[in-house]
């Protein structure tokens, strides 16, 4: 069985060939291995697709569902990514396989026996249902916040910053307030308009709207300021500066 990775952690690309090369329920082979949405749309677009793909979620250039949206994707895949359980329920129900990061070897094989059942009629609706949930999925509208004796819904359009610290993830409105939020920044970042929110490092998600302006800083990296008060710079590294460049200029 042919197999492409898309992913941009060259350490768990090796974890991942290296689990791979130890199930015994399918022999795979790696026919290419891809870092970013722009390079899997081009791969996709001139080369012959495999029989199964194996995807990260979060790529270094935006979230990997946006592929779909420029090409058509034409294998069964299987998401790698940091949901937790209860929150991959929802995509559970339409038949998309899924590894929760670190993956294990007992994770994969299970996945790998479910596509080696498939039938050509299963594959294909396997294939139908994946390109269906991902154009139907809904971005973060709001969050319900819990509080130790009551709970409210917070938008999402009001935030204007989701910062994180010991563990704790907070969301900060323009009005100074802040709320505290039961999501890790990986998982908001998964589920955010990415239209409208970055992810600058590993402490900040920003809003485009927050944005005051942004400084050159040190080692080609960048400073951003926004327009409230923050628990610490924000800066954005050298690699992820293009970026968000490109990102700062796209149109809402």
């Amino acid at each position: 069985m042919k197999a492409v990775i898309i992913e941009d952690e060259t350490a768990a690309v090796s974890s991942l060939k290296a689990i791979l090369a130890q199930n015994s329920i399918i022999p795979i082979e790696i026919v290419a291995e891809l870092e970013s949405i722009e390079e899997s749309v081009a791969y996709f677009r001139e080369g012959p697709h495999p029989d199964v793909i194996f995807m990260d979620i979060h790529l270094a250039d935006g979230l990997g569902f946006k592929i779909f949206e420029q090409v058509d994707i034409e294998a069964p895949v299987v998401f790698t990514t940091a949901y937790d359980e209860y929150a991959l329920q929802a995509f559970q129900v339409s038949s998309i396989d899924y590894l929760l990061k670190p993956v294990t070897l007992v994770s994969l094989e299970r996945a790998l026996s479910k596509l080696r059942l498939f039938s050509p009629e299963e594959r294909q609706e396997h294939i139908r249902q994946t390109n269906h949930t991902i154009q139907g999925r809904h971005v973060l509208k709001s969050l319900l916040i819990m509080l130790a004796e009551k709970f409210y819904p917070l938008p999402v359009e009001d935030i204007q910053y989701f910062y994180t610290a010991n563990e704790k993830v907070t969301a900060y409105t323009i009005d100074g307030k802040q709320h505290p939020v039961d999501r890790t920044l990986d998982a908001l970042s998964e589920q955010l308009d990415d239209r409208h929110f970055f992810r600058a490092n590993r402490q900040f998600i920003i809003s485009r709207k927050a944005i005051k302006d942004v400084d050159l800083w040190f080692g080609s990296r960048l400073s951003v300021n926004l327009l409230l008060p923050i628990p610490e710079r924000i800066v954005i590294s050298k690699t992820k500066s293009p970026l968000f460049k490109k990102w700062i200029l796209m149109e809402e």
